[in-house]
Order: C-alpha cells, then sequence, then structure tokens
C-alpha cells in the first residue's frame, strides 16, 4: 500500500514544510554520516587526459569525506573551446563490479549503457563516477570484503547513504569546472544507477533534470533484497522489515522530493528483477499528485516499455531529447 503524500485539500504553500519532514526522516533512515549530506567546495586531483571515441577524456580523483575518495572520468563534447561552457550531465553505472564507471562509456561493449559518451556527442560534459564499491574500489578490496569493512566503520550508516554521498561530491566537482555551465544539472542511470539517479535528485536541488531507468523498486514488493543479504544497501528498512514487515519510508517519497524539478521514469513491465509493476505505477502517481499541486504536471513523465531491464536506442532518444528539452 503506497499512501500519498498529499491530502486533497493540501495547499501549494504548504509542500516546502511537507518536504522537509520527508527529507528528515528519509535522511534518518538512510543512517548517520559522517559528513552532512549536502553541497561542499569540491577536492579533486587530474590523474590522465586522453582520447577515446573522439572525445576528450579527464580522469580525476575526488575528495569524499576524511580519507574517503572516489573516481570519475569528465568527458568534453567537441567545440569547447569555442562555446567556452556547456550543461553537464552525471553518468552512473549499474550493478557491474570491477567495470563501474567505464561502463556507461563504452559504445563497442556495453552500447545501451553508453550514456556518457552518446551525451557528449550531443554537446553535454559528462561525468561519470564510480559508486562505492564499485571500479576502482574492486582493485583495492573486493566487493563484499569492501562493504564488510564499511559496515564495520559505520554501523549506523547505509551503503546508498554512502554512494549518494559520493555523487553529490562529483557534483561539487561539476560545480567547481569553470567550462560546466552551473544552472543545474542532469543525471541518469539504469539499474542501480537508475536508483542511484533518483536519490542524488531528490537529496540534491542542483539536479535540474533526472532520469532513472529500471531503479523505482519499491520496499514493498522488494523486501527479499533488502532482508536475504550479508550486506544490506538499506540497513534500518532492512531490520524494520523483519520486525514488523513495513519499511520506514517508501519510494514515493524520495519521487516527491524531486518534485517540481523535470523526471523522467524509464521503467518496463517485463523486468525480471522488479516484477511487481502496479506498485511502481502507484508510487508514480503518488508522486504526479504533488507536481500538480505545485503546477508543473508537465515535468513529471511515465515510460512504459516492454524492453525488461534495458534502454534500448530508441528509449535512449527519448531520454536525451527530454533532457535537452528541460536542460537547454
Amino acid at each position: 500500500m503506497i499512501n500519498d503524500l498529499i491530502l486533497k485539500d493540501t495547499m501549494p504553500d504548504e509542500w516546502a514544510g511537507i518536504r522537509d519532514r520527508l527529507k528528515m526522516r528519509i535522511l534518518e533512515n538512510l543512517g548517520k554520516s559522517p559528513v552532512a549530506l549536502e553541497p561542499a567546495k569540491a577536492q579533486f586531483k587530474e590523474l590522465e587526459k586522453y582520447e577515446e571515441h573522439g572525445l576528450t577524456h579527464i580522469k580525476i580523483k575526488y575528495h569524499v569525506f576524511a580519507d574517503e575518495w572516489d573516481y570519475a572520468v569528465i568527458i568534453l563534447p567537441k567545440g569547447l573551446e569555442k562555446t567556452g561552457s556547456a550543461p553537464a550531465v552525471v553518468t552512473i553505472h549499474g550493478t557491474n563490479h570491477e567495470v563501474g564507471k567505464y561502463g556507461v562509456m563504452d559504445p563497442v561493449n556495453t552500447p545501451r549503457r553508453a550514456y556518457a559518451i552518446e551525451l557528449a556527442k550531443r554537446g553535454y560534459v559528462t561525468i561519470s563516477p564510480d559508486q562505492f564499491g564499485f571500479g576502482e574500489d574492486m582493485k583495492t578490496k573486493e566487493g563484499k570484503a569492501r562493504f564488510a569493512d564499511f559496515y564495520k566503520n559505520y554501523p549506523d550508516w547505509s551503503l546508498t547513504g554512502r554512494r549518494v554521498l559520493g555523487h553529490m561530491r562529483a557534483v561539487d566537482v561539476l560545480d567547481a569546472l569553470d567550462y560546466v555551465k552551473h544552472d543545474g544539472y542532469g543525471v541518469i542511470g539504469n539499474s542501480l544507477g537508475g536508483q542511484a539517479a533518483l536519490f542524488l535528485a531528490g537529496m540534491d536541488e542542483r539536479i535540474r533534470v533526472s532520469i532513472p531507468s529500471t531503479g523505482i523498486s519499491p520496499f514493498a514488493t522488494n523486501a527479499y533484497r533488502l532482508v536475504h543479504t550479508a550486506h544490506p544497501i538499506h540497513p534500518h528498512e532492512a531490520k524494520m522489515l523483519e520486525k514488523n514487515g513495513k519499511s520506514p519510508w517508501e519510494l514515493n517519497e524520495m519521487l516527491g522530493l524531486c518534485a517540481p524539478r523535470a523526471l523522467l521514469l524509464l521503467e518496463p513491465f517485463n523486468d525480471k528483477y522488479n516484477p511487481y509493476t502496479s506498485v511502481v505505477y502507484d508510487c508514480v502517481y503518488s508522486a504526479h499528485k504533488v507536481y500538480a499541486l505545485l503546477e508543473h504536471p508537465e515535468r513529471l513523465c511515465f515510460y512504459i516499455h516492454g524492453d525488461s531491464h534495458d534502454t534500448v536506442d530508441s528509449v535512449r532518444e527519448l531520454a536525451y531529447d527530454y533532457i535537452d528539452r528541460f536542460m537547454q
């Protein structure tokens, strides 16, 4: 059962207070972060600059907190030296272990996930970070061992909270680049990357347009993912589900936090990883009421397809057109 975010008589000026309460509850359930989950001044180092697929790539490492650094690749569009600056999009990979960030910039081996390359060719600066526990992280310690260490050091935090923080720090990097337009950014991802795109947009208002693909897996119908794993990405939700079968929050609330900024959801009705699509529809309809309340129903779009856990060519083209619509 998905509870509505607003009542029939809720007034537009009441939403700010409702949103603050929703965000506070979600932050509490993401766990106790050692630093505030908010924008900060970027610290980053350029590691390598190279040409690939006709585009300039810049590999960087950037500071997250304490002695933790994440890695990312920035890709520059052609003609940037003439225009001076370009809009930017964060492109987030899914569950691909050691491949990490390179999974969204490889049109040869992962052509349906090469968002970073395709968007750069459309004139965007892209930044593709490794999600915590993937990519460069795997070179120091295999994922499960890395997660075990994480919960040993931060037993009251969550993998999701850590990943959101890492992605916010990637946005901090965009804020610091003089060749990036700083009037709001885009974010896109598939699967775990789709969830990350939604969570980043919900938590960071610098995100102007978000496109989560196959990323809406409501806790109500995906409890097994939270409970039956050695290192759950949402420990608090897992404990609550084990205790009484109820999660302390639901994904329609994260969708609501994005309102009234642009949000395009790409969801299949034949996703083997999330077969209970009717609850996804309920989440989106609940969020739609908030967008309507704020008089921007056109900024929430929902594309339902039958291409399973994927973004085929026509779907990616739809996504890129949506980014163009709200960022150019």
